[in-house]
């Protein structure tokens, strides 16, 4: 049996827009790029021009016009999420959204709501739940292998030099941005929410811009209180060290500890070291390292993902209400230091 060739567009041709381009190519016969759009025109052709797109353009209109074009990659700055999908959606569009969602709570309602409505598929990029390492230590957690988790914690000391958020008038702001953890950290703190697999219903925190000349936080601190009793905590800064420092997630239960980070993750259970070495990619667990965010492979797998969902009429790997999951958890933190308040999540 034949099967459907989807063509592909992508909105927005900044630095991860190759990756999106990268991963039509890597699904052959099932994929194909036909267009591409960005409001520098000359950003959008040089796209096109590399990865053979029939179309560049700096009317999205045009782009979500062509008939061809089954799926929008969106990869516009994350405070514009919402508006692409929305009119993506009601042009018809299949929708494979970068993170984060959105950066709030009324834009993303919108967004899964447009494409509810619309019936078309929305999948987000969390690249990180696509390790086969990842989704064995979740499974472990889920299972009870480690008992009752007691404790969770995220630590993030990345840096970005004051000329980073010189490269785009929207980096740091509040409008269409926010600051170290909603875009830095998002994937470090979706994997962690991922892993625990309990909702969040109590938030503490403090954020700041120490260092840099942004709206936004290059500072966050945290506490969180799981559905389960579990407490956790969050540190994530990007001006913290001139070359940055591993990151770190841990997981602690009661019968054993998950410590993820860099080349080298730590699982015991009973007292026993647990091996999972042979699931470990080359370039490390990608549980909180900076460079997986370039490897193409986690796309690969989102949008043949996408492809398939759309063949099967089922969900997304990682859906809309899915993806907002993380988000929803920075908001309240941001919300907790803006109010210097505790802060109640809503009860799922």
């Amino acid at each position: 049996m034949t099967r459907k060739t989807y063509g592909w567009g992508i909105v927005g041709c900044g630095v991860i827009a190759p990756n999106h381009a990268k991963s039509v190519l890597a699904n052959g016969e099932r994929a194909q790029l036909i267009g591409v759009c960005d409001v520098i025109g000359e950003r959008a052709e040089k796209l096109a021009e590399q990865f053979g797109a029939e179309l560049a353009t700096t009317n999205l209109d045009e782009l979500l016009g062509r008939e061809d074009i089954d799926v929008i990659s969106v990869c516009v700055p994350s405070g514009l999420h919402s508006e692409i999908i929305q009119r993506a959606a009601q042009a018809g569009k299949h929708v494979l959204s970068e993170k984060p969602l959105d950066i709030t709570r009324q834009k993303m309602d919108a967004a899964i709501e447009a494409t509810r409505q619309a019936g078309v598929k929305l999948g987000c990029v969390f690249q990180r739940r696509t390790s086969v390492f990842n989704q064995e230590v979740r499974r472990m957690i889920h299972e009870g292998e480690l008992g009752r988790v007691l404790y969770a914690d995220l630590s993030g000391k990345e840096y970005r030099a004051p000329e980073y958020y010189l490269t785009a008038d929207w980096r740091g702001t509040i409008a269409l941005d926010r600051g170290c953890l909603m875009n830095q950290g998002v994937h470090a703190m979706d994997l962690l929410l991922w892993l625990v697999g309990q909702p969040v219903v109590e938030v503490a925190g403090f954020w700041d811009h120490l260092a840099r000349d942004i709206e936004a936080e290059d500072t966050i601190v945290g506490s969180l209180r799981f559905a389960n009793g579990a407490l956790g905590q969050v540190l994530f800064a990007t001006s913290s060290s001139r070359k940055g420092l591993p990151g770190h997630i841990g997981i602690h239960g009661t019968e054993g500890n998950v410590i993820l980070g860099g080349a080298q993750p730590l699982i015991e259970r009973n007292g026993q070291d647990v091996d999972l070495s042979h699931l470990i990619a080359p370039r490390g667990t990608d549980a909180v390292t900076a460079d997986q965010l370039a490897a193409p492979q986690g796309h690969d797998f989102h949008a043949r993902d996408l492809i398939e969902a759309i063949d099967e009429d089922r969900d997304p790997f990682i859906t809309g209400e899915s993806a907002r999951t993380a988000v929803d958890v920075i908001l309240a933190l941001y919300e907790a230091s803006d109010t210097r308040s505790v802060v109640k999540l809503p009860t799922p």
